[in-house]
């Protein structure tokens, strides 16, 4: 996860503005850019940390974080 984490920082810190306005590479609901792309696929991920958060709750563990 780490390795994968590093790698998409540094890939997402590389593109330019141009990059992100282009047409995204999949057909996302509401996407228009890649920019749109980057952001739908960050939502999605936090609502699962979201749930998982729940999870652990329900079975009395402590939170994710704080």
């Amino acid at each position: 996860m780490r390795d994968v984490s590093q790698r998409l920082q540094s890939k997402l810190a590389a593109l330019d503005d141009e990059q992100l306005a282009q047409p995204p590479s999949m057909d996302l609901p509401g996407a228009r850019t890649v920019a749109d792309q980057v952001a739908g696929f960050a939502f999605h991920d936090s609502y699962h940390i979201g749930q998982m958060g729940y999870i652990r709750k329900a079975l009395g563990y402590p939170a994710l974080a704080g």
